[in-house]
């Protein structure tokens, strides 16, 4: 053989061997990126957008989130939130129980997120466990930081960006717990000054409202109040959170791991402090700068329950501390509303680019997104001048809305589902192995077949009143305990034996209290049955017939 076809052999031989690598190579799976589309493991992205105190009615200021969200996936008209308050309703979300059996009774002291029961023991932690990659950006449970700002970073997240109290819900200054180091936004003084307030949330308050405004005066001087903190656009609370948000999603697009990352934004919460104690005028929450405008225009709605004119029929906690609404409280519900909507709205926008980032990194068909609130909002129903915790409509539904892999598109499920439900579809999803006994069932099933949803009643629940001692502000708020069916609504206050009764199928805006009618004496005899199975219920024994 000469040296000229030796060189030709050669020459063949090292194509062949390159071209079989190349195929080699475009038959393998990718070592380091995890499938966008879809997964062999068959666990999705999990991606919660949570809001905080949002009405189901207010879903109307969100457009992105009806077209890109409703219309591209399953929404749960009749979602229900056992224990209507912000930190049980989370402890709930992130242990699938209901409060009597995650402990969280409340806000403030001696509950809240320090007041939990085995406090590591979470949805985060158990989806950690299975591999994903675990984020919290914005508000957490209530008390966060007030004991411990610089530490805590709380078990089961990889990244930690939770907004410390009080502070979490000034919408321009706030202290955030980025992993262990403290940021803040804003006038940094003011943020932490927010920050110390907050302590008296994690402390026994034996002098009442006279002990919180001494904290007030003690933290930010003696009123009247004429600072409240700096107002930078680039500083709102809801675009900043979402900026990160958008950054961590992005950053997931070649990863191995599918993650869970839970946006909290405090939008529409009031802003507490500066509104409620140090009285700054004007909408509360203050809108999105870009949509201060625009929000004028919202009109705050006036059902048939609105400043109800006749409450004879409510229970004395109700009477005794809700009179007819004056013009000016009337006045401040519509700023607020507006105030809201404008919130809401830059929550929209974020959400609307969330999903063009999981697009363009071709995680969006991989992705379960969760739209959902951790309780609703009254504003001016039954004399309540904006409030949750009450057993009312409009503080129990919030709205919950899935699209991903396996979720109908263009499907609304009527029938009541509950929080405690939530965690326990994660879980189903994710193929984690939940840690606690939970008392709700993975809502999967119903997704896929409506005619599966769980036949059930729920409990309805306030442990303590929301408030300990003697402190008028929300006095209403006094604890209870009932059951909820897709047609009635009964409760029985803890203090007074007071009861209510409403048939929802006749008076959808709960104008008529027949707890003492003899016309549904049999119906409410069945349901303090319902109730009394419900009440120390644990696991299966919460699947309680209607």
């Amino acid at each position: 053989m000469d040296i000229e076809t030796a060189a030709v052999r050669t020459r063949t031989m090292a194509i062949a061997v390159a071209a079989l690598a190349l195929l080699a190579a475009l038959a393998a799976p990718a070592a380091l990126a995890r499938p966008a589309g879809a997964d062999p493991d068959g666990r999705p992205n999990i991606l919660v957008v949570m809001t905080d105190d949002m009405a189901t009615t207010d879903l109307q200021f969100m457009p992105n989130v009806r077209r890109l969200l409703a219309r591209q996936g399953t929404t749960f008209a009749d979602a229900v939130d056992s224990f209507p308050l912000c930190c049980p309703a989370r402890a709930t979300f992130i242990t699938g129980q209901y409060a009597h059996n995650h402990d969280v009774g409340g806000n403030f002291y001696p509950y809240g997120w320090y007041g939990m029961k085995d406090r590591g023991n979470i949805l985060p932690a158990w989806l950690q466990k299975v591999g994903y990659r675990t984020a919290l950006i914005g508000k957490w449970l209530n008390g966060y930081g007030a004991r411990d700002a610089h530490g805590e970073v709380p078990r089961g997240f990889d990244i930690w960006r939770g907004l410390l109290d009080v502070s979490a819900y000034d919408y321009y200054n706030f202290v955030m717990n980025r992993n262990g180091n403290l940021r803040a936004w804003g006038d940094a003084s003011f943020a932490h000054k927010l920050v110390e307030f907050a302590k008296i949330e994690v402390i026994p308050n034996p002098g009442g409202l006279a002990g919180v405004l001494a904290k007030l005066a003690d933290v930010f001087g003696p009123p009247p109040y004429t600072y409240w903190g700096a107002h930078e656009p680039h500083d709102y609370s809801p675009d900043v959170t979402g900026r990160i948000t958008q950054q961590l999603v992005r950053g997931e697009r070649n990863a191995e791991r599918p993650f869970f990352i839970w946006w909290a934004p405090a939008a529409p919460h009031r802003e507490d402090v500066s509104t409620t104690l140090m009285h700054r005028p004007g909408p509360d929450p203050r809108p999105a700068p870009r949509y201060a405008e625009q929000s004028q225009d919202y009109v705050l709605p006036q059902p048939p329950s609105f400043n109800e004119p006749d409450i004879a029929d409510k229970p004395s906690n109700i009477q005794d501390t809700a009179p007819s609404m004056s013009q000016a409280q009337i006045d401040q519900l519509k700023l607020d509303y507006q105030g809201r909507g404008g919130s809401l709205r830059a929550v929209d926008d974020h959400v609307a680019e969330l999903v063009k980032i999981l697009r363009n990194t071709h995680q969006l068909r991989n992705t379960l997104i969760v739209f959902v609130s951790d309780n609703g909002w009254l504003q001016g129903q039954h004399r309540i001048t904006g409030d949750k915790y009450l057993p009312y409509e409009e503080s129990l539904r919030v709205p919950f809305i899935l699209r991903g892999p396996g979720v109908p598109a263009d499907q609304t499920i009527h029938g009541q589902v509950s929080n405690v439900d939530f965690a326990p579809t994660l879980v189903d999803l994710a193929k984690a192995t939940a840690g606690r006994t939970m008392d709700g069932v993975s809502l999967m099933p119903t997704v896929r077949h409506p005619g599966l949803r769980p036949n059930r009643a729920i409990e309805i629940e306030a442990l303590a009143p929301l408030f300990e001692g003697a402190i008028p502000i929300n006095a209403w708020d006094r604890p209870y305990k009932g059951v909820r069916t897709d047609r009635y609504t009964y409760v029985v206050y803890k203090e007074t034996g007071d009861e209510e009764l409403y048939d929802r199928q006749t008076d959808p805006y709960e104008l008529q209290n027949v707890a003492d009618s003899p016309a549904y004496s049999a119906v409410k005899a069945h349901l303090a049955s319902r109730l009394a199975k419900l009440d120390d219920c644990q696991g299966r024994s919460c699947n309680v017939k209607p």
